[in-house]
């Protein structure tokens, strides 16, 4: 991969690459910015930069050190991801330990802690020592789509780099062209990722597009309790079926206020949209976005999917 790869960053590019042209990427960076958009693979091209083998063209994506940081099977770049709530003082702890060591292979050490929102405050004293002084040979990039729930004195001592998303219309095009998409298909992905290219690519091949006029018609159309098969799905596949449910009723709420055809996100299903909108008022489209805003926020507590669901359903057939 190269900075060319990275579509619609220009801006952030430009701003590392003078860091690293004038010899001071070091220390600690924010790459803040949606989720989704492409700051992990950012970092890791950084990575395979500064520690390529190449004389010259850098990163050239074909050395052993690049194509190690690709794999991120590379001894000195490591990537903290932790599945769990908090980001805890032993993750920090073993960064303090690893950057204590010159590079066993590159020249520079590359600390990425994704979801750096979630580091705690033990964690975070513990980071601060580092980045109050920072080894020469290591750089610290923090991920974020939070960032302002960073910690004060951390984000101080790190420099900040802000990451936006497509325009929806160029990733449209750019899913077509350069990914073979269908229109339909590509339009569905710009606009339901909100311009988020990282995002639309892990989508593309996955049932979302199957699944999303299933959800639709279950949820909208349906003039029964909903079938058996929402009821066993995990908590995470229940957030991603309110997700695709809110997008529906947000096509439905904008074509009854005289949005254009072409912004909404299922222009598949754009006659069935207008009749809704017809159907409902604005008072009871803003009540069923508040039901569905309301069960994505009890999923993150201890509640009963089938009742949540029972409930959300019962008002949705009421409306």
């Amino acid at each position: 991969m190269r900075f060319s790869d990275c579509l619609g960053h220009d801006l952030a590019i430009s701003i590392i690459n003078g860091y690293i042209e004038k010899n001071r990427f070091s220390g600690g960076y924010i790459f803040s910015g949606p989720e989704g958009i492409g700051k992990k693979m950012v970092a890791k091209i950084i990575a395979q930069k500064l520690n390529c083998t190449a004389d010259s063209d850098k990163p050239c994506g074909s050395c052993s050190s690049c194509l190690r940081i690709q794999k991120m099977q590379h001894p000195d770049v490591h990537i903290i991801e932790n599945d769990e709530s908090q980001i805890k003082i032993e993750d920090i702890r073993n960064i303090q330990r690893e950057a204590s060591f010159r590079p066993y292979e590159g020249v520079m050490k590359f600390f990425i802690i994704d979801n750096a929102h979630k580091i705690n405050s033990e964690a975070a004293n513990a980071l601060l020592k580092i980045l109050e002084e920072p080894p020469k040979d290591s750089v610290i990039i923090l991920l974020t789509h939070k960032v302002q729930t960073i910690f004060p004195t951390v984000l101080s001592r790190c420099k900040q780099i802000r990451f936006a998303p497509l325009p929806r219309a160029s990733l449209e095009s750019i899913l077509v062209k350069d990914y073979f998409l269908s229109r339909d298909t590509a339009h569905f992905l710009s606009y339901y990722c909100e311009g988020r290219l990282g995002f639309a690519l892990k989508l593309k091949d996955s049932k979302i597009v199957q699944e999303k006029n299933g959800i639709f018609n279950s949820f909208m159309l349906s003039e029964k309790p909903l079938d058996g098969n929402y009821f066993s799905q995990s908590k995470d596949q229940l957030r991603v079926c309110l997700n695709i449910l809110a997008s529906w009723i947000r096509d439905v709420y904008l074509l009854k206020a005289g949005i254009k055809a072409s912004e909404i996100i299922h222009t598949d299903r754009h006659s069935d949209l207008l009749a809704l909108a017809h159907r409902f008022s604005f008072k009871q489209l803003d009540n069923i976005i508040l039901q569905v805003s309301d069960s994505s926020m009890y999923l993150d507590n201890n509640i009963n999917t089938k009742l949540l669901l029972h409930n959300l359903g019962a008002q949705l057939w009421m409306a």
